[in-house]
């Protein structure tokens, strides 16, 4: 069976030829589609996690109501013991507080609302590398009214290494409040809704210039394993709500509604762009064997009359389908490793794009990456050769229905 699968193969070489291209460049199509938008979800939920949310979040629950509106005065006092707290959670690895606030930053006539953050320099480094980000000063040291500023809002509004801002805004009991802050570094995480609309400042001058001594907005928690968050979650809020009742939240990542959305949007696009593509290719091994199957009808009406069974005739047609099918996926597959590779590495740049855009609220990347996964190529691999096999059934099929007597009259 394998010998007259391979001759029947070698019988039209351009055509099987064309069969296998079109089979090897729609699995290679599918699997960097998929290393792709697998790259830009992984990319979108680590920025998230590490610069907007933590595995967990802790909040005030009268802050969770409002937070749009960032109620400074729905805070968390005595933070370092609510810390404490959720440290005794055994899959907690790491916590910290933050004040996250609205200001209005102007220089030279400029002006533009902004985010603040006040963070603990030292281990933000350990969440969101900013120490990494620079491109330009250092980071800001705790104690020091000094100031860590985006790069497209540092060019926006004309700002450089060693100015000083005057930080206008309201404390937590509503009256206005400023401090005079010196630029000591710009950063550049590549990611617009931080790198247009947010700067950092030393945690203990946040909270003096806010009102909240020992007090934060947030804590972000992160957990040994991220995909096991909403057990943290659960079970850190059980333990707070021991010691404080019903005054604390806590929010594993995987809650987030928006991230929730996106996630089922980019499955169901995959999933339609996969089938899609791999559904078209199949036609062609559709084609070639029915256009086999149709040259070879005395031939298999003669097989047939001399004892070959029905299913050896099917067995055949599927066999030459799943060596053209193998052959062309392995290949396909090879090809978008290849593109996997380059877009793991290089990425696809739209920081013009992004750059005459609005402000986007969220945190997406101007480079999206791709995810070079062995994993992917090898399910690309796997599907390019079940789509193959499934094309060539009808034919075999058809094949395998014929008569032997009627088969030898066609011409």
């Amino acid at each position: 069976m394998f010998k007259i699968a391979l001759r029947n193969i070698f019988r039209n070489k351009r055509r099987s030829v064309l069969t296998g291209l079109s089979i090897a460049v729609a699995v290679m199509i599918a699997v960097y589609l998929w290393a792709l938008i697998s790259g830009i979800m992984d990319d979108m939920f680590d920025n998230m996690i590490r610069l907007t949310h933590g595995h967990v979040r802790v909040l005030n629950t009268d802050y969770v109501k409002r937070e749009r509106m960032l109620p400074l005065e729905a805070n968390i006092p005595d933070y370092l013991e609510v810390e404490k707290v959720i440290a005794e959670d055994p899959d907690a690895a790491l916590t910290v507080g933050r004040i996250k606030f609205g200001v209005l930053l102007e220089h030279e006539g400029k002006n533009k609302p902004v985010f603040g953050n006040g963070i603990e320099p030292m281990t933000e480094s350990r969440i969101s590398h900013l120490d990494q980000k620079m491109v330009e000063g250092r980071m800001i040291q705790t104690g020091l009214e000094e100031m860590n500023i985006g790069v497209n809002l540092a060019r926006e509004l004309g700002l450089k290494l060693g100015d000083t801002l005057t930080v206008v805004t309201q404390t937590a009991y509503g009256s206005i409040t400023a401090m005079n802050l010196k630029i000591v570094g710009i950063f550049s995480f590549g990611v617009q809704s931080l790198d247009k609309t947010t700067f950092f400042m030393p945690l203990d001058k946040a909270q003096e210039l806010l009102d909240l001594n020992n007090k934060v907005t947030e804590i972000f928690v992160y957990v040994k394993d991220k995909n096991k968050a909403q057990e943290a979650a659960r079970e850190i809020e059980t333990n707070l709500d021991k010691v404080y009742p019903g005054q604390y939240s806590a929010e594993a990542w995987q809650d987030i509604d928006i991230l929730y959305f996106y996630t089922v949007v980019a499955r169901n696009v995959y999933a339609g762009l996969y089938f899609l593509v791999l559904f078209l290719a199949s036609f062609t091994i559709l084609n070639t064997m029915f256009m086999s199957v149709l040259e070879r009808t005395k031939e298999i009406g003669m097989m047939k009359s001399l004892g070959m069974k029905n299913q050896q005739v099917m067995g055949v047609i599927l066999l030459e389908a799943l060596l053209i099918g193998t052959i062309a996926s392995f290949i396909g597959a090879i090809w978008g490793a290849g593109v996997s590779y380059y877009l793991a590495v290089v990425g696809i740049d739209f920081t013009s794009t992004f750059e005459r855009m609005g402000t986007m609220n969220f945190p997406i990347s101007y480079v999206y990456r791709a995810i070079f996964s062995w994993a992917i190529i090898f399910t690309g691999f796997c599907m390019g050769i079940l789509f193959s096999l499934l094309a060539a059934i009808p034919p075999a099929l058809r094949a395998a229905k014929m008569e032997p007597t009627e088969a030898l009259r066609e011409i």
